[in-house]
Order: C-alpha cells, then sequence, then structure tokens
C-alpha cells in the first residue's frame, strides 16, 4: 500500500509545482504591470507639471514684444513714469521665471541667439551688440537674441 500512496502523491506534487509556477509567473506580471503603472503615474505628473510651467508661454512672448516697445520709448523719452511701468513689467515677468540672457560680450552660443550681422573684432565668435534682447523662462530659452557676433581681423 505504501508503494501505492507514493505514486497517488506524486501527480499531486506535480500539480503543485506547476500550480506555484503559474502563480509566480502571475507573481511577476503583476509587479511588472504595477512598475509600468507607477513609471506612467510619474511621467503624467511630469508632464502635468511641465504644462502648468509653460502653461502662460505665449501671454508671456507677447508681454516681451511690449517690454522690447517700452524700452524703445524709454531711449527717446526720458520719463520717470515710464520708468517705474518698465520696472513694474520686468518685476512681473520676474515673478514669472522670465529673466534676460546676458549675452554681450560673451561668445555666440546659437542656442541663446540669432546672428543677424558679423562685424570685425579682436576675437572671433564674440557677441559684440546685442540689438533685441533674448529671454529665458525658467532654464528654456523662451525668445533668441538678436546679436551681431565679431570676425577676428
Amino acid at each position: 500500500m505504501r508503494s501505492n500512496t507514493k505514486t497517488d502523491d506524486e501527480p499531486e506534487e506535480k500539480v503543485n509545482d506547476e500550480v506555484k509556477e503559474v502563480g509566480e509567473e502571475y507573481k511577476e506580471k503583476y509587479f511588472r504591470a504595477l512598475a509600468d503603472y507607477q513609471n506612467l503615474e510619474k511621467q503624467t505628473q511630469s508632464w502635468k507639471e511641465e504644462f502648468v510651467q509653460y502653461a502662460n508661454l505665449g501671454l508671456v512672448e507677447k508681454l516681451l514684444e511690449v517690454l522690447d516697445d517700452l524700452e524703445k520709448a524709454q531711449e527717446h523719452i526720458k520719463d520717470e513714469g515710464l520708468q517705474l511701468v518698465i520696472n513694474k513689467l520686468k518685476n512681473t515677468l520676474r515673478d514669472e521665471s522670465v529673466g534676460e540672457v546676458e549675452l554681450e560680450g560673451k561668445e555666440y552660443d546659437p542656442k541663446e541667439a540669432e546672428a543677424v550681422s558679423t562685424e570685425a573684432g579682436e576675437e572671433d565668435n564674440i557677441v559684440t551688440r546685442v540689438l533685441q534682447k533674448g529671454y529665458s523662462m525658467k532654464d528654456k530659452i523662451i525668445r533668441p537674441g538678436k546679436v551681431i557676433v565679431s570676425i577676428k581681423s
């Protein structure tokens, strides 16, 4: 009888092993799916944050045009009231993490500025004049400056 019991247990053990194996496969698939879901959640959150961060970009670009016009007017009309408006607009833009990109005297970088002309200079590839200021928002260039770049003569 003992030998019969052993043979009867063998198929049962085989079934148990198969069930454990299938269970492990499902467990592994579950954890993989869970990790994929968590990664998707993180990516979606990152997209939301970026969207919120740059949601006002269109308005900011329009305000930069207004700022350009006010600064051009300030060159011809020395008025304290106009300067106060310019400063207020600059502070508002700064509150939105918008800042001017320093270009003059630095090496020309096509990621920060557009070279519209060249002129003779002591060094090669240096921004000699800024025709239109460049601006960044957070760490992203939102408007490249328009500059004149030196060519070593």
